[in-house]
């Protein structure tokens, strides 16, 4: 974030590209990936649409942007839990 807005985001996939004797030296700055190269929802994107973008880029989230604040981050992992726990909780 910078003056309130996203302009990238950083993943472990990010942070493992990184030597790690040189994690004190180096900024998110410089290894998050651009907002430019991000692939965004917006907040009224419906959850199936979302899933089927993170299949199709092989992605495992996506921010939620709204008037380029960040709103929050689908997770393909956490709708995974969601559902996990919809069928623990189900009545036979």
């Amino acid at each position: 974030m910078q003056n309130n807005n996203l302009v990238g985001l950083i993943t472990p996939h990010e942070v493992k590209s990184v030597d790690r004797d040189r994690w004190a030296q180096t900024s998110v700055q410089s290894v998050m990936r651009p907002l430019a190269q991000l692939r965004t929802v917006a907040p009224e994107t419906s959850a199936v649409e979302a899933l089927e973008l993170m299949s199709r880029e092989d992605i495992n989230q996506v921010p939620v942007i709204a008037n380029g604040h960040l709103e929050g981050i689908f997770s393909r992992g956490e709708v995974l839990r969601f559902v996990q726990t919809r069928i623990e909780l189900r009545e036979d």
